[in-house]
């Protein structure tokens, strides 16, 4: 087979294009730091590393569902210890009611007032807030739960749902306590709801009826426990949201790392190989000038 001028020039000219478009393509991925820059790059990779870019969009989602949700269970936390803490103070006032004996009516006045401004703190901590929602108001976030819990209107549509996140694939947790549980709900061992507890405790108090308020404070004691066990409810499900937290930052890392093995370049190998790449390309070009006749090639720098 002969060889000719023009065949040397064609594949010459083939080979130097090839040399500069893969410099081309290493001096991209250094300037980026990544290996995937155009789906022609590598289009099995790309493919790969999109499903990657959906995995973790999905995860991020979840992620910021379960902060959400840890935020709305501490602050809820946080008012049930206040609440707690109401109770508490009205159970002494209660004790103190039970066991006077020949109280004038000006120390009772004293009792039923005190007790009136507890009642008062626990329906500021029924209207807790985060952000513009009710804490304790189901899924009816935008009514007061005061309003009806310790108030003469009937509950909204949704007071005593669960308010629940999507957290995982097929996994949802209730992040909520209701008002309407804590509050309107007759507790095990309990003749009456926690509202008409502290209701009926401030007119006994005030009227002396001991009787009556033997009776408010096996009430009282019951509604308590019911609290306490809503609060520690609360709490399990808190631990499960904290475990799961956990497992979807794990989750996140070891996608993020397989994204960055399909994308991200190894430096020292694309710095070598262009210097590799640069040698060849300019004692290619030094080569054919002097083995080719003269050409446009001859004016190359």
């Amino acid at each position: 087979m002969r060889i000719t001028q023009s065949m040397m020039t064609q594949d010459f000219l083939y080979n130097i294009t090839n040399d500069n478009s893969r410099m081309a393509n290493l001096e991209n991925q250094l300037s980026t730091g990544k290996t995937l820059n155009e789906p022609s790059d590598n289009p099995l990779a790309v493919s790969q590393d999109m499903s990657i870019n959906a995995t973790l969009s999905e995860t991020t989602g979840y992620q910021n569902a379960i902060s959400q949700g840890l935020t709305w269970m501490n602050n809820t936390s946080s008012a049930l210890s206040n609440l707690n803490s109401a109770l508490q103070q009205i159970q002494e006032l209660t004790l103190n009611g039970v066991n006077g004996t020949n109280q004038d009516p000006a120390a009772l006045n004293a009792l039923s007032a005190t007790a009136q401004q507890m009642v008062g703190d626990v329906s500021q901590i029924m209207d807790s807030q985060q952000g513009t929602r009710y804490l304790f108001g189901g899924t009816a976030t935008q009514t007061a739960p005061s309003s009806y819990v310790l108030g003469s209107t009937p509950p909204p549509t949704g007071a005593s749902s669960n308010l629940s996140l999507l957290v995982a694939a097929g996994i949802e947790i209730p992040v909520n306590v209701t008002a309407t549980s804590l509050m309107l709900t007759i507790p095990t061992g309990g003749t009456a709801d926690l509202s008409q507890t502290l209701t009926s405790i401030v007119a006994d108090l005030k009227s002396g009826n001991q009787g009556n308020l033997s009776t408010d404070l096996q009430n009282l004691n019951a509604g308590m426990s019911q609290v306490t066990g809503l609060e520690a409810d609360l709490g399990s499900r808190e631990v499960r949201m904290n475990a799961l937290n956990s497992q979807m930052s794990q989750y996140s890392n070891l996608v993020t790392n397989e994204k960055g093995v399909i994308e991200d370049a190894n430096m020292a190998q694309v710095i070598t190989q262009f210097n590799t790449d640069q040698t060849v390309y300019q004692a290619a070009l030094k080569l054919g000038s002097q083995v080719l006749l003269p050409t446009l090639v001859s004016y190359l720098p």
